[in-house]
């Protein structure tokens, strides 16, 4: 029974991964550039915040459950109980957890100075003008920043699965 709640745990992180990154870099590479050539700012903006309220709640999802897997693998490689001998680096783990625990966050954070920037931009454009076509370059270098800070979290979460 453990092992099903553990992969069902760590099954739900995943999910949750796939759909804010890959939303992050489907938006920016696919659905915005071709939605801004069809819409108005008005219509950009309501997609723009539905998809806000996904992403808060994968970030959610992705804390709460990556809290879980980083007790399962205290647990599961004997931390808590103090064990002796073990061939896991728990001390490396941690380091690497804490290092992913800042990219993520970091990414958070320019992904919501991203967002914050182009719906304040979005709202700010007259609805039936195509002058959100013309986005400051600034909003830009958070979105490349998010992407950037994401990778760095797909990396160094494969150096924990070695």
């Amino acid at each position: 029974m453990r092992e099903i709640v553990e992969l069902l745990i760590r099954s739900i992180h995943l999910i949750a991964t796939i759909i804010w990154f890959g939303g992050v870099l489907f938006s920016t590479f696919v659905a915005m550039p071709i939605l801004q050539q069809h819409l108005t700012s008005q219509d950009l903006l309501a997609v723009h915040n539905r998809f806000r309220t996904w992403i808060r709640l994968m970030i959610h999802i992705l804390l709460t459950t990556g809290a879980m897997v980083f007790f399962i693998v205290a647990w599961d490689n004997g931390f808590f109980a103090k064990q002796v001998g073990s061939d896991f680096n728990f001390k490396t783990y941690m380091l690497i957890f804490v290092a992913k625990l800042a990219a993520f966050g970091l990414m958070t954070l320019f992904w919501g100075l991203y967002s914050s920037l182009y719906r304040r931009h979005l709202e700010v454009a007259p609805s039936d003008s195509e002058t959100h076509h013309n986005q400051s370059p600034y909003i830009n270098v958070w979105r490349g920043l998010t992407l950037a800070s994401g990778f760095i979290v797909f990396a160094l979460t494969m150096l924990l699965k070695n």
